[in-house]
């Protein structure tokens, strides 16, 4: 029967070899337990299933022999730097130290899944969030003021035309890199595109007929609004994929919070403030 690769002969020589290691250095130091490094079967098992999964092939034994060394390295150098207490003063240790143990209160909270009242109780109270906004559909002509001498005039002049055909706007104007027509676009998005002042004078003009020019910061403009559709607050059966996460994302933070208070009240604040006279 072939021997498990995790517990082959050259992994058990491994073992010892690092347990003789171990072994010498308690040893040394006094039949001291802060200084044995002890490596068991899983975690060779777990730097060959590391490996494996980064390489897509399992180590060969010089490899394996090369991460059991640098594992002990790492363990060893650990050891020494917390015997240095070289954790204490260095920011970004206590930061890192910050950081996991949040993660782990944020782990060990256990929230059941809301329910409806309170579903809806967060979607009443959080109404605006969830408010759809105003989005805008239009198609424009663009007059490039690097390729005419008075972009002004040939705007009045192209705007007749427009009015006149159906869909000679199409043909009408100079090569544009981006869209001719916008779908269902915010506010937000056109200024986005075309820039604030383009984007508030849009929203002041009436759907159906050609208007213009409009500036942006590309250029002139004739543009002809198709349809507005008005900022409406939705129905919560129509958002319920976003407010439920966003009410267990907020449970989850409160949660964290009164255990964050808890585990302050168990410290004697003392800031410079408290202690003048």
């Amino acid at each position: 029967m072939t021997p498990s690769p995790s517990r082959s002969p050259l992994l058990v020589f491994l073992v010892l070899g690092v347990g003789v290691l171990a072994v010498e250095r308690w040893l040394a130091d006094g039949n001291s337990e802060e200084r044995v490094v002890t490596v068991t079967g899983e975690q060779v098992d777990a730097l060959r299933a590391r490996w494996d999964a980064q390489w897509g092939r399992p180590p060969t034994d010089r490899e394996l022999q090369g991460l059991l060394d640098e594992a002990v390295r790492e363990e060893i150098l650990y050891r020494e730097a917390l015997r240095l207490r070289l954790d204490r003063d260095d920011p970004i240790v206590r930061r890192r130290l910050a950081e996991k143990m949040t993660f782990m209160l944020e782990d060990n909270a256990q929230l059941p899944a809301p329910g409806a009242r309170e579903v809806e109780a967060y979607f009443a109270a959080h109404a605006e969030r969830y408010r759809e906004p105003q989005r805008t559909t239009f198609r424009h002509v663009y007059l490039s003021g690097d390729r005419r001498a008075d972009p002004q005039r040939d705007a009045a002049d192209l705007l007749r035309v427009v009015r006149d055909g159906a869909d000679g706007w199409r043909r009408a104007g100079d090569p544009f890199s981006l869209l001719r027509e916008y779908t269902d676009r915010t506010d937000r998005e056109i200024a986005e595109l075309f820039g604030a002042d383009f984007a508030a004078a849009l929203d002041g003009l009436p759907a159906g007929e050609w208007h213009g020019p409009l500036d942006s910061a590309l250029g002139s403009h004739l543009v002809q609004v198709l349809n507005r559709r008005t900022p409406r607050r939705p129905a919560l059966d129509d958002v319920r994929e976003r407010v439920v996460p966003d009410l267990v994302a907020a449970q989850r933070r409160d949660q964290n919070r009164a255990a964050l208070r808890a585990l302050r009240e168990r410290y004697d604040l003392r800031t410079p403030a408290a202690e003048r006279p």
